[in-house]
């Protein structure tokens, strides 16, 4: 399970002051955990879309980072494929201000890649943190990355090979797009290999980061937790995702994988769509953030594993004195249950209401979040603190 010791945790101003094993004096307001409850620090996810604008019956600002509360998560990196696309630094400063005003948690935003030169530092000013790029910009992928590196913005890559991605999305898309990129990053790259799907493609990430500084891998739940056959057993067609869910040997090598610390990170792809965009329309993805955390928990039971993927790496990669509860950091915590409860979609804060995970028994549940030590949620109680942009 992880380490797990008796602490007294001291905030003053927002920022953790003290963890000491004895109390020290008397604190104003104090929170005392129960027998099966436990506290971590808050989950960063890397990879988040959260719609709103013209999108807003599949997610608004507000649902999508309320449910970030519910599963522990207190900052949200999004993506930049709403509708319009983040690609100008007017869109990009939109959106910082939507958040600002709308979001329950601490915020990111990753832009599109722009095609003029010029447009990458001004990405940057507006709020950006990072691009992401798609398959349709892997052509151009080493001008965005120098781009991108000029004006200090990190890359976040869905790597499928565009030639490949109309049919089935085989699993061959993935490595051989890996393989394209690979071939063109720096020995110093800051690139992220966004929702990786393939445990070959790991491997082959993994081999070039013996000589390669700077590449990290992301992984999302449902490529690690369940494989394709049964998501379509459980709700056929609305299993669709991209990449897409793979076999159940891949699943399992992904688990190994994982185990042997492979993955830099774990993020959602929480990526929520209306019931009929699901069932009728086959829209690709499904909402994670409220059981995310509970789902690694229940799968591994490993919460030292849990806090370095979710909480502690992602926030260092954001530059963010977060993920860990220890004197300096941002007393953003998460408060845990041990106790079952069954995944139920319609009960979802999110918009999005269709995940293959419907119905499993999980054996962790978030109770309690605080966003630099002020509750922000509670058992279902949602308390708006203001947002952070973290750029």
């Amino acid at each position: 399970m992880g380490e797990v010791a008796d602490r007294w945790v001291f905030i003053k101003g927002g920022v953790i002051a003290k963890v000491s094993s004895e109390p020290v004096g008397r604190a104003a307001a104090t929170v005392e955990l129960g027998r099966d409850q436990i506290l971590i620090p808050g989950a960063t996810d890397l990879h988040v879309h959260l719609r709103d604008w013209s999108q807003a019956e599949k997610e608004t600002v507000e649902t999508g980072t309320k449910s970030a509360l519910v599963g522990g998560v207190t900052t949200v990196a999004e993506m930049p494929n709403t509708v319009p696309s983040l690609g100008s630094p007017e869109l990009v400063e939109a959106r910082a201000d939507l958040l600002r005003h709308r979001s329950y948690a601490d915020f990111a935003i990753h832009a599109a890649p722009p095609s003029a030169a010029s447009e990458f530092a001004k990405l940057k000013k507006a709020g950006a943190f990072g691009l992401k790029v798609y398959p349709p910009d892997l052509p151009r992928f080493e001008t965005v990355l120098r781009g991108a590196r000029a004006a200090g913005l990190k890359v976040a890559v869905h790597a499928e090979e565009e030639s490949m991605v109309f049919s089935d999305r085989p699993a061959g898309a993935e490595l051989v797009a890996v393989r394209k990129v690979l071939e063109q990053v720096g020995r110093r790259s800051q690139v992220r290999f966004a929702h990786l799907s393939t445990w070959e493609a790991a491997r082959e990430v993994v081999e070039s980061k013996r000589t390669h500084s700077g590449l990290t891998i992301e992984v999302a739940p449902h490529h690690l937790f369940i494989d394709r056959r049964t998501a379509a057993a459980r709700i056929g067609a609305a299993s669709k995702v991209n990449p897409p869910l793979r076999s159940l040997a891949n699943s399992r090598a992904m688990v190994r994988l994982l185990g042997e610390g492979v993955f830099d990170f774990y993020a959602t792809d929480h990526a929520p769509h209306t019931l009929d965009d699901k069932l009728t329309k086959g829209a690709p993805g499904f909402p994670g953030l409220e059981i995310a955390l509970p789902l690694f928990l229940t799968r591994t039971e490993n919460l030292g594993l849990a806090c370095r993927m979710f909480c502690q790496a992602p926030a260092a990669y954001l530059g963010l004195k977060k993920g860990r509860v220890h004197p300096g950091y941002f007393a953003d915590l998460a408060v845990l249950s041990r106790r079952r409860w069954t995944v139920d979609p319609s009960r979802f804060v999110s918009k999005g209401r269709v995940t293959p995970f419907a119905g499993e028994e999980l054996r962790y549940a978030v109770d309690h979040v605080f966003l630099r030590g002020s509750t922000v949620y509670d058992e279902g109680r949602f308390v708006k603190q203001e947002a952070l942009l973290v750029n």
